[in-house]
């Protein structure tokens, strides 16, 4: 019989609530701890990293700076677009597996829809078009086995949700679009 571990705690205003194995727990747990680490960082900056400057004055990022991701969560409206039920992307990523990380997303923030059906996924890819997907359930189910989706519930009844680090992954294809379009 399979073990089933229940975690639940809070840093500050951060909360998580995960069940399942012990080793689907234990890698949850540590990609919310980073993303905690990483919003506390971007709450009170270092000091003893000051920012590079370029030869005109102005102040240039330095490569191992995180992204911000408030920035990012709020300038998703730049790389997709609601309708309805569907959020479509207006702007192009490089793989199908992207483009469905970026629209589960897309309708965790815009829609605040956190269990997404099949339907609205592949509505959505239609809608952004280019993506010839014959079965989305693979990509779905090659995602959960990477760690980044979890499913629930049982044939045309089923739903798909974020796991923390799909959300960070996603976060870091948003980012890195937003930025290739600025």
């Amino acid at each position: 019989m399979d073990e089933i571990t229940r975690l639940k705690t809070k840093i500050g205003e951060h909360e998580i609530e995960i069940e399942g194995s012990p080793e689907y727990v234990r890698e949850q747990y540590q990609a919310w701890q980073e993303l905690v680490k990483l919003t506390i960082t971007k709450a009170a900056p270092s000091p003893d990293k000051p920012e590079q400057k370029n030869n005109s004055g102005s102040e240039q990022q330095t490569s191992n700076r995180k992204p911000d991701f408030t920035a990012v969560d709020a300038d998703l409206t730049k790389i997709m677009r609601v309708d309805t039920r569907y959020v479509s992307l207006t702007a192009r990523v490089a793989s199908v597996h992207d483009a469905v990380l970026l629209l589960l997303y897309g309708q965790k923030l815009l829609r605040s829809n956190d269990a997404v059906t099949g339907t609205e996924l592949l509505s959505g890819l239609d809608t952004t078009g280019g993506y010839a997907v014959p079965r989305l359930d693979r990509i779905l189910d090659k995602l959960a086995l990477d760690g980044d989706v979890t499913s629930f519930g049982e044939r045309r009844g089923k739903k798909y949700r974020l796991t923390n680090t799909g959300m960070a992954k996603a976060r870091a294809i948003a980012s890195e679009l937003i930025a290739s379009l600025a």
